[in-house]
């Protein structure tokens, strides 16, 4: 049997538990992290912990994060099959035969007008490789194959068939006839496709377990981009946790023990600490000898951080402000903000105060310029939605061994360009300066009316409607697709960070920034092929707003207005759209003529 490879990145960004991957031998379900026996053999969720302090109990609510291991460290060999998945869906079509059928286990035969296969084995490889295209799905978050048979109005009360005739073809639906062969009873696929039909209560990733579900199933294929929409938190690592020390004191074992001995007694000293983390049970000898290569001074410092408790916020928006206010503060003075051999490790953060630039943009105002030489972010799946995310419930991806919920994650490395505008005699960073026009008329009062839009206050989406927001976030769009024409990166690979702070005596105004970036697994992050381009940004800038005005789809998409019941205005895939791994916020939120009639 034929595996799929999967990088980690992928797992967390495009697939994940209840996720439909297309595998050389057929179509699978991924398991839950429970069921994918990764944790056979002995392994904890501790053994692939991801450190990150203030995502973990801010955001995640005192969860852990695990990457999901690779054969190298799990000391398997690489075609060997590490993370476990389930066929899925079961039914299949005999294209040649026009036969819906579904092959029994250890059977020699699958269509019946094919006949016998060599061995069951045959069978059900050719059975895996016809799996039928079509499932059912509800926004509860549950799956399951189509009942095929019970479609069907049949003509005899005890008419239940092993196989379906499939008729017809082309390129609608409607065209196709289900059939039964015992009482020529029939469907149109076209006229089922758009039945609310019942669902099942099935999740698929943890078994063939059902719970009661009164919400509708809809008929969609396997493929469908809303058919497991997942939901990410990400995590930028600042300052004063942003060492290697810092991720060291940070793992559970350490924790653990610091959360038991710290109370008890005044750890004084790196000796004292050292005692105690020798006598808590759990805590390997590695972890500790890698403390002691630290001077006593920084491993104090990094006790304290450690041990400081998190700010806990109720959004992803006020999470973004912590990192807003440091990268505010390192394009100001640097960070770290004394060059030095760096104790407690390499930083995970850093920007070079000297590198950093202020430009004029097309309208005279300041567009400051930082890159971020050396960066480290950490994603989380949270869980998933099915089919309409505005009113779909979020399945949760978690696993909990016994002591707390571990959420499936992964750490990247690379480099970035932090913009914002700041006043012309000072470094500080001034509200957005004024708009005009309808546009920005239209996205302030979807701000102020957010459900009349169709934007709910539980979905986090309320700051996305700010006029402030969409600008940047239009604005990122742009600089993005620039910098891909000489980064030697393509648009898809830089991804996007927009923050907005809102002042709260006057919600009409706000500042903003865009972190641009580039991150790959691995310590060594990228090569600096993005924060090279600082030098000649005027350019950069030049090139993605000289012809802001200009799209290939107009006058069709500069006159696409904003509106109830919309997430853009003038937007496209030939001048604002890009890959949605770029986007945080799948391509929603943004204005073409909003950022045109308000140059910086």
């Amino acid at each position: 049997m034929k595996n799929q490879s999967m990088r980690p990145s992928q797992y967390i960004t495009t697939y994940g538990p209840g996720a439909i991957l297309e595998a050389p031998n057929g179509p699978k379900v991924i398991y839950s992290l429970e069921n994918s026996k990764i944790f056979e053999n002995g392994y904890e969720p501790k053994d692939f912990q991801i450190v990150d302090q203030r995502l973990s109990e801010s955001l995640l609510e005192g969860s852990g994060i695990i990457r999901i291991p690779t054969n190298a460290e799990l000391n398997a060999i690489d075609t060997k099959e590490v993370y476990h998945t389930a066929n899925f869906p079961s039914w299949s079509l005999c294209v040649k035969h026009g036969i819906l059928y579904r092959q029994q286990y250890k059977k020699e035969t699958g269509c019946p007008k094919c006949g016998k296969m060599p061995n069951s084995y045959e069978a059900y490889e050719k059975s895996r490789r016809e799996a039928i295209r079509f499932i059912i799905a509800c926004t509860e978050g549950h799956m399951d194959d189509v009942n095929w048979v019970g479609l069907i109005k049949h003509k005899k009360k005890d008419c239940n068939p092993t196989y379906l005739k499939w008729e017809g073809g082309g390129g609608s639906l409607k065209n196709v006839k289900i059939i039964c062969p015992s009482c020529n009873g029939r469907i149109s696929l076209g006229q089922a496709y758009n039945w609310d039909l019942k669902c099942t209560g099935r999740y698929p990733e943890i078994g063939s377990h059902r719970e009661e579900c009164d919400k509708a199933a809809k008929m969609m294929q396997r493929g469908a981009s809303n058919l497991r929409v997942p939901e990410i938190v990400t995590s930028l690592t600042i300052p004063p946790r942003d060492t290697s020390l810092h991720k060291l004191m940070g793992r559970t074992e350490i924790k653990t023990g610091l959360s038991l001995f710290y109370k008890r007694a005044l750890i004084n000293s790196k000796n004292d600490l050292i005692d105690l983390l020798s006598e808590t049970d759990g805590v390997p000898e590695k972890l500790i000898n890698s403390i002691k290569q630290y001077s006593e001074e920084v491993v104090m410092q990094v006790l304290k951080d450690v041990l400081e408790k998190v700010e806990i916020v109720n959004s992803e928006i006020e999470y973004r402000i912590k990192e807003f206010v440091e990268l505010q503060k390192g394009a100001a003075i640097g960070a770290p903000v004394v060059n030095s051999s760096t104790p407690g490790g390499a930083p995970l953060f850093e920007i070079v105060k000297n590198d950093v630039r202020i430009i004029d943009g097309l309208k005279g105002k300041k567009l400051r310029i930082t890159p971020v030489s050396r960066l480290q972010v950490v994603m989380a799946q949270k869980g998933y939605k099915r089919l309409d995310t505005s009113v779909a419930r979020e399945v949760s991806v978690s696993y909990n061994d016994g002591l707390k919920n571990w959420y499936p994650g992964v750490e990247l490395y690379g480099e970035g360009i932090y913009l914002d505008l700041i006043k012309e005699d000072t470094e500080s960073i001034p509200h957005h300066f004024k708009m005009v026009g309808n546009e920005y008329k239209r996205w302030l009062d979807a701000y102020y009316n957010p459900e009349e839009y169709g934007i709910s206050n539980t979905n986090g989406e309320i700051e996305f409607l700010h006029p402030v927001f969409v600008w940047w976030h239009t604005f990122a769009h742009r600089i993005i697709n620039s910098l891909s024409l000489d980064s030697g990166y393509s648009s898809a690979s830089i991804r996007e960070r927009v923050f907005i702070d809102i002042d709260k005596n006057n919600p009409r105004n706000a500042r903003g920034g865009i972190l641009l970036y580039t991150v790959q697994p691995g310590g060594d992050g990228t090569l600096g092929g993005l924060i090279s381009l600082v030098p000649e940004f005027e350019r950069i800038l030049s090139s993605a707003l000289n012809d802001i005005d200009i799209c290939s789809n107009d006058p069709l998409c500069s006159e696409d207005i904003f509106e109830k019941g919309k997430y853009n205005g003038a937007s496209c895939y030939a001048c604002q759209l890009i890959s949605e791994t770029s986007c945080e916020h799948r391509n929603m939120f943004m204005d073409r003529n909003l950022l045109q009639r308000n140059l910086l």
